[in-house]
């Protein structure tokens, strides 16, 4: 019948890790990467302006929010950005979808500048669909607006 040798195999079996600790690696630095746009506590705070309107603004599909912060530096999620980085952040997330729309989140003591700044990038890069985040103003009761 069969017949087995029993030297065939003189290696002793070895687990190997290394495979294992990428993808383990690979799991936690997208875990970090996509906790600062998942979890709304975590993005730079600022202080929206006032508004008595309430939203007209429709986006088309995948929406991205661009921070701007009382000082004038801009940031995406945690990470500031020069105006080029900016550029170069819209134009990736444009080719990865089309109908891309932009919510800027501007400090109410910003400069109007840094705002522009935004507005330049955004409108360099083509993106059509812009809000800009403010806060809903309570009316009073009695008030006269």
């Amino acid at each position: 019948m069969f017949k087995f040798r029993e030297d065939s195999c003189s290696e002793k079996p070895e687990l190997i890790i290394v495979p294992m600790v990428d993808v383990m690696l690979f799991l936690l630095a997208f875990f970090v990467l996509i906790a600062g746009s998942i979890i709304p506590g975590l993005a730079v705070k600022t202080n929206p302006p006032k508004t008595l309107q309430k939203s007209s603004f429709h986006p088309k599909s995948k929406v991205i929010t661009i921070t701007v912060k009382k000082d004038g530096s801009i940031y995406y999620g945690n990470n500031p950005l020069t105006f080029d980085e900016l550029v170069r952040l819209l134009k990736g997330f444009k080719r990865q979808n089309p109908n891309l729309s932009v919510a800027i989140d501007a400090d109410r003591d910003a400069s109007v500048q840094s705002l522009v700044r935004v507005l330049d990038a955004v409108n360099k890069v083509g993106i059509n669909s812009v809000g800009l985040l403010a806060e809903e103003e309570r009316k009073e009761n009695g008030s006269s607006r």
